[in-house]
């Protein structure tokens, strides 16, 4: 049974167009093309969560790793794939200016081969995880992917800050990457790179500025903006104002901040000189946590303080204290605190401590353990057809994908920013929902910025 924010992404599926004010109507699904996997598989189009094997039958939410395993006939060895091994490679940000920045989508992703090795295996061999270290840089990422594309059949649940610097890699080499989300223009456009968290920067959800402007109407026309100056965030942050000017909001400040600055009193007295009743900030949530302590030194307590899905971490709870009490985040994927009814979060957090025992889950981790998830199901299915090209082919095919309830539909084939999302705050050291229902689902704003 379809949930109602899958029946409406079902429904909003069948097209989309932008729009005069430039929403894209629709949902995150573009238009089935003839033979498009989307097309001919009523499970996938209509957002449901599995994965259907040629001639098997849909995998149980939860249950188990999804498809039934295909005719291993024919599967040929070669990079990535020895007769007793499937060698995948994860390249996140480990070292860097933030140190263990994208730790959580490495640990994720060994966590889900653990729990696949435990009960499966693909013709025969076991997921092997050839661990990188990305280094919060272009040239540590490019590195990554040149080890990878050397070693490993295929990258899965990566996820670096500076993913341009092994865009052009990966595609020269031709080596499948899933990654647990894209965020620079040039990754996004690389012809074998797909997003479990599926973004296209040009492409923001309406439903979040929308609800802000309706939440909080008069702090819309006094908000601020701030990010973190490194490619990524500043490319994410110009557009995401595009964005919300597009609807409605007016940005009396901007603020690009320094990764190594430690002193933010300063924007805090501009915001507070402006009237600035709206805070935005894109970026790690360690510097985050760093405005925070300087708004509340400064007595400054604006009506919205927001964070994108970085935000949403444990670490931003421990660290921040009272100061980040109030915070809110828009976020697209289950929370931890509803684990108790969501059956693959559990699988996540079982694995998650038998692989790096006292490790703090997060949402990078979430879409990383889902990369892993995605990759096996297609791996399975194409059984003796497994190759890099089949794969890259396959993964085009997936629309509308869930990870088995760990988030709202994405679009991994079309590389379509998903078009619901919630609005959640923290509550004294607890994240509660603030918006109703499970996800605000509506248009994507074209913001023109990134595409």
């Amino acid at each position: 049974m379809l949930t109602p924010e899958q029946a409406l992404y079902a429904q909003r599926g069948a097209g989309s167009g932008v729009t005069a004010d430039g929403s894209v109507a629709g949902a995150t699904g573009a238009p089935a093309a003839p033979g498009d996997a989307a097309a001919n598989n009523p499970a996938q189009a209509s957002g449901d969560s599995s994965t259907r094997a040629p001639g098997g039958d849909v995998g149980a939410r939860g249950s188990g790793v999804g498809a039934p395993a295909a005719n291993c006939q024919g599967l040929q060895n070669g990079t990535g794939i020895t007769g007793d091994t499937v060698t995948i490679a994860n390249a996140s940000d480990i070292s860097g200016p933030v140190p263990g920045l994208f730790q959580s989508a490495q640990q994720a992703t060994k966590a889900f081969a653990a729990y696949f090795n435990s009960t499966q295996n693909i013709c025969g061999r076991k997921l092997q995880v050839l661990a990188l270290d990305s280094r919060t840089d272009t040239g540590g990422d490019q590195q990554a992917a040149t080890q990878a594309c050397q070693q490993a059949f295929a990258m899965v649940g990566s996820m670096s800050a500076f993913d341009q610097g092994g865009a052009k890699t990966v595609s020269d080499c031709g080596i499948p990457d899933l990654r647990s989300s894209t965020v620079t223009t040039e990754r996004q456009k690389s012809p074998v790179v797909f997003g479990t968290d599926s973004v296209r920067i040009n492409l923001i959800p309406a439903s979040v500025p929308d609800y802000f402007r309706a939440t909080y109407p008069d702090a819309a026309s006094k908000a601020a903006f701030l990010w973190i100056n490194g490619a990524s965030a500043q490319i994410n942050a110009q557009s995401e104002i595009a964005g919300w000017q597009k609807r409605g909001f007016n940005f009396v400040y901007q603020q690009a901040v320094d990764v190594t600055e430690f002193n933010y009193s300063p924007y805090v007295v501009q915001m507070k000189q402006k009237g600035v009743r709206y805070v935005q900030f894109v970026g790690a949530y360690q510097n985050a946590v760093q405005l925070a302590h300087a708004m509340q030194q400064q007595g400054f307590k604006p009506d919205a303080f927001v964070l994108d899905p970085a935000g949403y971490d444990a670490n931003y709870v421990k660290s921040g204290g009272v100061a980040v009490d109030g915070t809110k985040v828009w976020i697209n994927s289950a929370l931890f605190e509803e684990a108790g009814s969501n059956p693959e979060m559990q699988l996540y957090l079982k694995w998650l401590q038998q692989v790096a025992p006292g490790a703090t889950p997060s949402y990078f981790g979430l879409f990383g353990w889902a990369a892993a998830r995605l990759f096996t199901e297609q791996a399975l299915a194409l059984g003796g057809k497994l190759n890099r090209q089949s794969m890259i082919t396959a993964l085009a095919n997936v629309h509308g994908w869930d990870g088995h309830g760990l988030f709202a539909p994405q679009d991994v084939g079309g590389r379509r920013t998903a078009n619901c999302d919630a609005i959640i705050k923290l509550q004294g050291d607890k994240w509660v929902r603030e918006s109703n229902g499970k996800f605000l689902c509506g248009d994507l704003v074209d913001t023109g910025v990134g595409g």
